[in-house]
């Protein structure tokens, strides 16, 4: 046995002689002694001699290298001042830094880790596996298994004892978002809606889970309705998450009725507005009847209309005094009386439009059958009305405020095959006659028309006719008018005229008599009286001639000229 330990023991001598690694700087290899099964290190750059005992422990491998924005964990560091291994023990390497693993250490499975940079939205969840030092206050400790959470803005590079949990962000609420969270210590659940929430270390969201009634009621699941019962939703709305906060819509005339854990913990909610559940907080739900006829369990619903709305019914089986059984297609109108002081009331019935159609009905089937067919289908709206709802117009329900304030009987339809012929026949027949009498009043009207076309058509004619003559009486007047006006005119500019020569003429002669006044007043005034004597003397010389004398008179001049 040992002649053949030194065989192989010489062959590998033999084959070690010659064999060479070359590493370069980024390279390094695990050289193990065959003899004393020692593993070395060994690093480039370089060619490495293995020795005469050496062997490659696995192969040669590249340097660990991490830059300045990253880390790594190393599982069994060395340690310089023992010169061995510490295992079970993890050291946290942050770059920038090129390493080599000595034999027996080994990376984490997670490799090389980016370093965290957390901004305002970002968080850390840290759980300490040993009494560790705080992230954020180097001086205080994290006892062993203790959870802290920490936030940006910052730079972390976890301890190397220290466990990230996860990795949390803010979650933006709007206005009509909200979250459950639960406080893991005391397990109280809260409501956060628009804020930025950032979970606490000892926080979680926590799930709300709805029946499936709710589900329905609230809209989030298609109900199975009947073809002839109204909905409000047409197709079901995504909730999303269970940890998003219930959110109810109400408009002006709704309202909804929350429930909280204890029995005396209720509030009703009127709108418009818009409602959060608290985390332990279910609506209460209504069960109401729907469809023609109307059927129980139709329909599922939170949120309860206050109306005005109606309901339409179809009642069988319907007698009268002479036996006709008939069957009606009534309408009721309806509303909620809310009462303030009193609100809840309005969710006292779990079915409010079944219970009212269930008593309704029945009293009308007593109004029924106290009259006979004829009277009843001749004033069945007033009989119906009267007796129902009596004189206030109102048949009101005190155990949830409901009120009906209109019946309306749209159809009666005897079920007896003989009297329905007979009823459609009288119809037609009655249908026949009103028919010819409308055609008749129409056609009476239309020549009633003609004859008032006619007498407007005469009196338009008239009116136009003393228009015309008006017209030229009127262009007649207007002439006359201005041809008077014009010979006044024309007159008035001749007296004008006449009183500017008078009074021209008149102011020469006031001008001639000023001159002459002015000459007889000075000295010549003498000497021209006595010429103008003179003048008028010569003026005045006569003739005497006797009686027997002859004047003859020289003409001979006269037929020349």
């Amino acid at each position: 046995m040992k002649t053949q330990n030194w065989v192989a023991d010489l062959r590998l001598l033999f084959v070690n002689l010659f064999r060479r690694v070359l590493l370069n700087r980024f390279q390094y290899c695990h050289v193990r002694n065959m003899r004393t099964g020692e593993t070395v290190l060994r690093e480039g750059p370089g060619r490495i001699w293995l020795g005469f005992f050496g062997d490659l422990a696995g192969d040669v491998q590249a340097k660990i290298v991490v830059n300045d924005t990253q880390f790594v964990v190393v599982h069994n560091p060395y340690n310089l001042q023992e010169g061995d291994i510490r295992e079970g023990e993890k050291d946290v390497r942050v770059g920038p830094k090129t390493f080599s693993l000595r034999p027996g250490e080994r990376l984490d499975e997670k490799g090389i880790q980016t370093v965290f940079v957390l901004t305002d939205s970002d968080a850390l969840l840290l759980r300490a596996q040993k009494e560790a030092p705080h992230p954020t206050s180097p001086d205080k400790m994290i006892p062993a298994g203790t959870e802290v959470l920490v936030r940006g803005f910052c730079r972390y590079v976890p301890h190397k004892d220290v466990e990230i949990v996860e990795q949390r962000q803010s979650i933006s609420l709007s206005a009509e978002e909200g979250k459950y969270v639960q406080n893991d210590d005391t397990g109280l659940v809260r409501l956060a809606t628009a804020t930025e929430l950032f979970l606490e270390q000892n926080e979680t969201l926590w799930d709300k889970v709805l029946t499936q009634d709710e589900m329905e009621a609230l809209g989030y699941t298609t109900q199975r309705v009947g073809k002839d019962t109204r909905t409000l939703a047409v197709a079901p709305r995504a909730r999303g998450k269970l940890s998003d906060a219930v959110l109810i819509d109400l408009e002006s005339n709704q309202v909804v009725c929350l429930q909280g854990k204890e029995k005396t913990d209720r509030r009703v909610v009127f709108g418009p507005g818009k409602v959060f559940l608290e985390p332990h907080e279910r609506p209460r739900i209504l069960t109401l009847s729907g469809g023609v006829p109307v059927q129980p369990n139709a329909l599922k619903v939170a949120v309860l209309d206050l109306g005005p709305d109606f309901i339409m019914d179809e009642i069988e089986g319907v007698r009268t005094s002479d036996n006709a059984c008939l069957k009606l297609l009534v309408n009721f109108h309806w509303r909620f009386r809310v009462d303030a002081q009193n609100s809840e009331k309005l969710f006292a019935i779990k079915d409010p439009i079944g219970f009212a159609v269930e008593v309704l009905s029945a009293k009308i089937r007593e109004v029924v059958a106290q009259h006979s067919f004829e009277d009843f289908h001749a004033k069945a709206a007033q009989l119906v009305k009267g007796v129902v709802l009596g004189e206030a117009g109102v048949y009101f329900f005190p155990e949830n405020g409901f009120e009906v304030f209109g019946i309306v009987i749209d159809k009666i339809v005897p079920e007896d095959p003989d009297i329905q012929k007979k009823l459609t026949d009288g119809i037609k027949a009655t249908v026949d006659v009103f028919t010819n009498r409308v055609r008749e009043e129409a056609k009476l009207a239309s020549e009633h028309r003609l004859i008032e076309g006619q007498l407007k058509n005469e009196a338009a004619r008239r009116a136009l006719l003393e228009k015309v003559v008006e017209n030229a009486r009127f262009k007649e007047l207007e002439e006359t008018k201005t041809r008077r006006q014009s010979l006044l005119e024309s007159a008035q500019g001749e007296a004008e005229a006449l009183l500017v020569k008078a009074r021209a003429e008149r102011e020469t002669e006031e001008l001639r008599l000023k001159v002459l006044v002015g000459v007889l007043a000075g000295e010549g005034g003498e000497r021209y009286l006595a010429l103008e004597q003179a003048r008028v003397l010569r003026g005045t010389d006569k003739i005497v001639v006797p009686t027997d004398a002859r004047l003859r008179l020289d003409l001979s001049g006269v037929g020349s000229k």
